[in-house]
C-alpha cells in the first residue's frame, strides 16, 4: 500500500497543447503512454459511495490493476497497484487486492461490471532537481460513455521521490505561469468523467 501524492490541472484543448509546446522546449519527453482505463462498479455503485475507485489499465505489454481510496489531504491518495504482465483486458479474479477488497464489502465478483472508460495518450517528462524527482504528464483523454464521449485534458504533477514540499513549489510556479488559462482539481478522473457521461 502506498500513498499517491499528485496535483491536477485541467483546461482547453488549445491551452494544454500550448503548455506542451512550452515543455517540449525545456524538457526532454522522457516517453508516451497508450492507455485503455475501464473502472469498475457494482450497479448500485457501492465502491463509489465509499470514494474508492477500482480501475483495470491496459498498457500495450502490461495491466495494472489499482485500488484507490481518499484521504483526508487533497491531493493524497492510498493506492494499491497489482501488475500483470499478461495484460489481461479484463479483472483478474485471482487478485489479492480485489478479493481482498470484495471480502471486507461482502461483494462477490460478479457484483463488479464494467462502469466507465478511459482512453488516454500520456505524455510523460521526468523533473529532477532540488531534492525532488517528479513526474509531469499531459493526458489528451477520451472518455467513453454509455450515450456519449467527451474529451478531457490534463497535466498531472506527481511526486515519485525527495519532499513534497519542493513539488508544491514546482506547481505554484506552474500556477503563476499560466494563471486562469489552468484549473486546478482534486476530484478524480472517475467522478470526473461520471458527471458527464450520466445519461440516465
Amino acid at each position: 500500500m502506498a500513498i499517491e501524492m499528485e496535483v491536477k490541472f485541467r483546461m482547453t484543448a488549445d491551452t494544454w497543447a500550448a503548455i506542451k509546446a512550452d515543455y517540449d522546449g525545456e524538457h526532454a519527453l522522457h516517453h508516451i503512454e497508450r492507455q485503455t482505463n475501464q473502472y469498475y462498479d457494482t450497479s448500485d455503485r457501492r465502491l463509489g459511495a465509499k470514494e474508492i475507485g477500482l480501475r483495470l489499465r491496459v498498457l500495450e505489454d502490461r495491466s495494472i490493476l489499482a485500488v484507490k481510496r481518499s484521504t483526508d489531504e487533497a491531493h493524497k491518495r492510498i493506492e494499491i497497484e497489482e501488475t500483470y504482465t499478461d495484460a489481461p483486458d479484463r479483472l483478474p479474479p485471482e487478485s489479492p487486492a480485489l478479493q481482498a477488497l470484495l471480502g471486507e464489502l461482502g461483494i462477490q465478483y460478479d457484483d463488479i461490471a464494467p462502469l466507465v472508460m478511459l482512453r488516454t495518450e500520456r505524455f510523460i517528462y521526468e523533473i529532477e532537481e532540488q531534492g525532488v524527482k517528479a513526474e509531469v504528464c499531459f493526458d489528451d483523454v477520451s472518455i467513453v460513455g454509455r450515450c456519449r464521449e467527451h474529451k478531457l485534458y490534463e497535466i498531472e504533477f506527481e511526486l515519485l521521490s525527495g519532499r513534497e514540499e519542493r513539488l508544491y513549489q514546482i506547481v505554484q510556479a506552474f500556477k503563476n505561469q499560466y494563471g486562469t488559462t489552468v484549473e486546478e482539481s482534486s476530484i478524480p478522473k472517475l467522478v470526473y468523467a461520471l458527471n458527464l457521461v450520466n445519461c440516465e
